[in-house]
């Protein structure tokens, strides 16, 4: 999240608006933001609403709910997926402002989500669910 509040006026200037779901209660969440004073939207999801919705992993065995990042536009279509692979595991920022600047190129249409899940989980890069 360190890396999403540094660039955040990148994310801004493209007209994103970053929202962090996380697994915590509103009160744990609420500190967390304050302590930390987080530059984004962060939403409590403790009974796992959004991480069902939007099929995250959970895995005890990799410290709970798995980190994943999507680009949703306007119209609430997922144009990009990244479903991480371990809790490191997470897309730099210039991958996702490139995204952002081509769903801003051509607004019209979101991708096959079978594909998103393809390409996100690196089966045709070869390497790391990207």
């Amino acid at each position: 999240m360190a890396a999403l509040a540094r660039d955040r006026h990148a994310f801004r200037a493209r007209g994103a608006q970053v929202v962090v779901v996380g697994p915590e209660g509103p009160d744990e969440m609420r500190r967390f933001w304050t302590d930390r004073q987080m530059p984004f939207v962060g939403l409590a999801d403790p009974t796992h609403v959004a991480a069902e919705r939007y099929a995250q992993e959970v895995s005890l065995l990799k410290l709970g709910r798995m980190p994943a990042l999507f680009v949703i536009d306007r119209s609430g279509q997922v144009r990009y997926a990244h479903y991480a692979s371990s809790m490191s595991d997470i897309p730099e920022n210039d991958e996702v402002l490139a995204v952002l600047d081509d769903v801003a190129q051509a607004p019209g249409g979101a991708e096959d989500p079978d594909d998103l899940r393809e390409r996100s989980t690196g089966d045709d890069a070869g390497g790391p669910p990207a």
